[in-house]
């Protein structure tokens, strides 16, 4: 899983207050959009402030789960399973 590069909280107000700018120019409709930006910062910095570096953990390990069953070579069974769609024989 990739890590994300969270935005600066300083950009996210200057986002915001150029939302605010053009909503007077352009359309009111770009208000909501600087609220919205501004409702961000909160959780980026409870987020700073509290990782949860568990999560990454668990991530971790599902993905070695995952990389050890595809490395086993099961046969392939043809036999239809619950939910798929089959033609059937006269």
């Amino acid at each position: 899983m990739k890590k994300i590069k969270l935005p600066n909280p300083l950009i996210l107000v200057v986002g915001s207050m150029g939302a605010f700018w053009i909503a007077d120019i352009v359309n009111p409709g770009f208000n909501p959009v600087g609220v919205m930006i501004l409702f961000l910062i909160p959780v980026l910095v409870i987020d700073f402030l509290y990782p949860q570096p568990e999560l990454e953990q668990i991530l971790e390990q599902a993905q070695q789960i995952q990389d050890q069953e595809s490395t086993i070579d099961e046969p392939i069974v043809d036999e239809p399973v619950s939910g798929d769609l089959v033609d059937e024989e006269p």
